[in-house]
């Protein structure tokens, strides 16, 4: 199976310039059997859009998750919920997996916890918090011991995150390595991934098939 990691939606991602329906459509027409869908969960995202109260931010978050899973069985793909949080306290993004609707319901404004509060969260709940892009100029690597992983190959054109030093970081540090496409626009479409023999249908699968490490990463030439 072929599962992109990191896809972002125009209905939540203010950055993002494609529809859940036409991302999911193009990840089917691409060959990938499972999409995971990681909006943007910052306080910049929700005052952008006007949500305030907890209720208005979780149902925003939400939107393009839900119309992409509404799509899932029109193009026989699975769809899978995940996030990419950016917290107040710096500009780093960490990817989180495993997460359900209720997560997000229970644990409102995530954006304003510390990286040490957000990830005992996550090791409570059996979530999986992976730093995304930590070698981008803007980012850098966090305490691994916070951390699962690292995703070792972010495929955004635009961006150079510098993947093989991330990649050196993470194996030192025996972190959980993931790629994902960073899917923002057209031209971002399948330039990343994981490619593993389990099938990948739920949450659980993915957590399950990470941990396992039975899986091997997409990186075509930068």
């Amino acid at each position: 199976m072929k599962v992109e990691m990191h896809t972002h939606t125009s209905e939540t991602s203010p950055c993002a310039h494609i529809c859940a329906q036409d991302v999911i459509k193009m990840y089917k027409e691409a060959g990938y059997d499972t999409v995971v869908i990681t909006d943007h969960y910052s306080k910049w995202v929700f005052e952008k859009n006007c949500a305030k109260t907890p209720d208005e931010v979780t149902s925003h978050f939400l939107k393009g998750y839900k119309t992409a899973l509404g799509c899932a069985e029109t193009y026989d793909i699975n769809v899978l919920l995940g996030c990419e949080v950016t917290l107040t306290e710096s500009p780093n993004d960490y990817l989180l997996y495993g997460v359900n609707e209720d997560f997000f319901h229970t644990h409102p404004f995530l954006y304003n916890l510390s990286l040490e509060e957000l990830s005992e969260i996550c090791h409570n709940e059996n979530i999986l918090i992976v730093q995304a892009h930590p070698n981008r100029a803007y980012c850098e690597p966090v305490n691994p011991a916070l951390l699962d992983g690292a995703e070792v190959f972010n495929g955004n054109p635009r961006h150079d995150s510098n993947n093989d030093k991330t990649y050196a970081w993470a194996y030192e540090h025996d972190l959980i390595m993931t790629s994902g496409s960073d899917f923002h626009e057209k031209e971002d479409l399948a330039l990343g991934g994981i490619i593993t023999e389990y099938d990948i249908k739920t949450e659980n699968d993915l957590i399950q098939t990470l941990l396992s490490g039975d899986y091997s990463l997409i990186t075509p030439v930068e």
